[in-house]
């Protein structure tokens, strides 16, 4: 059971992870105004280093810990002869190609300017669309296994541009306050919306294909763990969506009369999205360990 939990552990900030950095690198590399990309990229830098580091070591160590998956043990996680097993096997090939680009995008981050984050922006976004090999995105061949994974690809990075932007949408909410960066911080909130509006239409449409790729149906069986945990998972979304269009469609336009109380509304409601995606994550990091019915 305590493998399990490491597993379900190591999943969880692997997502987070690279989420943050997808959606954030993207945010300072395309919504955020010229003269505030260099501000907000430099904000984050720290951050966006340390996610990178533990996405390369949350990949290495999902190699380690498949093998203690497959034999049901701890001893396995440092058996050399089955690790050399596994790494023969389409799994272990998925992980070479996946370390890679792990690495790659280490070194991208590292190496990046702020606010010059469009290599971060490629790199993450590679890393996170990988995803899509393992799983049971990866289940089905065929045409059907080429949609499956294509639908997943881009919930993927639809999630990770709505989740992972949200932190430097804060970031920007308080330059509002500064005379000087009011008008900058004013334009990208204004691309965030209408780029918002994209990602959380593409996560809820690709959320219910998936959803029928992999059941066929919608999760109304409850007696199963998949289906409860993925029930759990539609709930959340649902609610994060729903804030979303609270902040947007509410609150903004409060801020012509009473910007204070609007900025502190929208700050709160931001704050619940974030510990929502962070347990639509954990969710999946569980769901995504179990066999669907």
């Amino acid at each position: 059971m305590m493998l399990d939990t490491v597993v379900a552990g190591n999943r969880f900030l692997h997502y987070l992870t690279l989420m943050l950095l997808f959606g954030s690198s993207i945010f300072v590399w395309r919504l955020a105004a010229p003269d505030l990309r260099v501000v907000i990229g430099r904000r984050l830098n720290p951050a966006l280093r340390i996610a990178a580091l533990l996405a390369a070591l949350t990949t290495l160590a999902g190699l380690f810990l498949q093998a203690g998956e497959i034999a049901g043990s701890w001893q396995a996680t440092v058996d050399v002869q089955l690790l050399q097993k596994v790494l023969r096997t389409d799994i272990g090939q998925t992980w070479i190609l996946r370390m890679l680009l792990a690495l790659l995008l280490l070194g991208l981050t590292l190496r990046q300017r702020p606010g010059r984050l469009g290599g971060v922006v490629l790199g993450s976004a590679l890393l996170l669309a990988s995803l899509a090999l393992t799983g049971h995105a990866a289940m089905d061949e065929g045409l059907r296994g080429f949609l499956h994974a294509a639908n997943h690809v881009a919930h993927l990075l639809c999630g990770g541009a709505w989740l992972g932007s949200l932190p430097p949408f804060l970031l920007c909410l308080r330059l509002l306050a500064d005379p000087a960066t009011r008008s900058d911080a004013s334009l990208t909130l204004q691309r965030f919306s209408n780029a918002g509006h994209v990602a959380v239409v593409g996560v809820l449409l690709t959320g219910v294909l998936n959803t029928l790729l992999v059941l066929g149906r919608w999760p109304t069986d409850w007696s199963s763990p998949y289906q409860l945990l993925l029930s759990l998972k539609i709930l959340f979304t649902a609610a994060m969506a729903l804030l979303a269009v609270m902040n947007r469609y509410v609150f903004v336009p409060r801020m012509k009369s009473d910007a204070p109380s609007a900025i502190a509304s929208i700050r709160r409601y931001t704050l619940t999205e974030i510990g929502l995606g962070a347990a639509v994550l954990l969710l999946v990091s569980l769901f995504g360990m179990l066999e669907p019915g």
